[in-house]
């Protein structure tokens, strides 16, 4: 056969070669998807938690942007104007709240965690020595005022009224050792402390201000009552079925990403989705 030919043969079968393999590496390019995040601004673990996630991400075909926020209001704000895809940071009575609120179709797609409430004091030792009069620190956020509300009352500190799922001080129906309430900044509570007698503080800035979640004075059991606590992924009520979505719930739920959550976040949170491992 001509060299000619032979030459041409082989020139031609090459760039069928290399068409097919660019052909398929476009395609599987081009399903790649990408998915903005928005989560409340954090410390280093909750960093690392979240490129655990990314990793897991990765490998089914998802791109995640993580984009962080400092105000509990701007995260579903900004998943409604369609800024972000989806939001990591609310459990079930807030996003309930702000449903009802802002008239918004944002649903839960998958349960992340849930944490115990715990009580810090730097004057006292016992919640049994918090003195009549004392301050409280409280956040000026909602999403955690609630909380921190049936957490002091579970501390038998005060009593609320049981025909409100997420309390505000006007829910507080008995006040026996009539205990005064400044509200802050939800990142101002860890630093207020030695102004105050007792403080509810999110264990990332325990533990961002180099305190260990142990130094508690008081932790509330966890328990079924307070489902209502759960932390959630959530979106929109038009992209909950997509495959994007599937995609980060099933890389947030991940045994590794349990592991981390656990074991390694030092923050006390505990994975709670179905099929989470049990901690032992």
């Amino acid at each position: 056969m001509n060299n000619k030919i032979v030459t041409g043969i082989i020139a031609a079968i090459a760039l069928i070669v290399v068409g097919y393999f660019s052909f398929f590496q476009h395609s599987a390019q081009s399903k790649t998807e990408t998915l903005t995040v928005g989560i409340m601004a954090g410390d280093k673990k909750t960093d690392e938690q979240w490129k655990l996630i990314k990793a897991n991400a990765k490998k089914e075909g998802l791109d995640l942007k993580i984009k962080t926020f400092t105000d509990y209001n701007q995260p579903n704000a900004a998943l409604s104007s369609g800024d972000i895809d989806a939001n990591a940071f609310q459990h079930y009575i807030f996003l309930n709240d702000w449903n009802k609120a802002h008239k918004t179709n944002i649903v839960p797609v998958g349960e992340t965690i849930m944490v115990a409430g715990r009580l810090y004091s730097d004057k006292h030792k016992s919640i049994k020595d918090i003195p009549q009069n004392g301050t409280v620190a409280i956040s000026n956020a909602k999403i955690t005022q609630g909380r921190t509300l049936l957490l002091l009352q579970a501390a038998g500190l005060i009593k609320v009224s049981d025909k409100v799922s997420d309390p505000t001080l006007k829910d507080i129906t008995e006040n026996k050792k009539n205990l005064q309430f400044k509200e802050v900044g939800t990142d101002q509570l860890v630093r207020v402390l030695p102004e105050v007698d007792l403080a509810s503080v999110d264990p990332s800035f325990i533990v961002g201000a180099g305190r260990s979640i142990n130094s508690a004075i008081y932790v509330r059991p966890l328990d079924k009552s307070q489902h209502g606590a759960v932390n959630i992924i959530a979106t929109t009520k038009s992209k909950k079925n997509s495959s994007a979505i599937k995609k980060l719930v099933k890389a947030y739920q991940s045994k590794n990403v349990a592991d981390f959550i656990d074991y390694k976040s030092g923050t006390g949170e505990i994975a709670v989705w179905k099929g989470a491992p049990t901690v032992k």
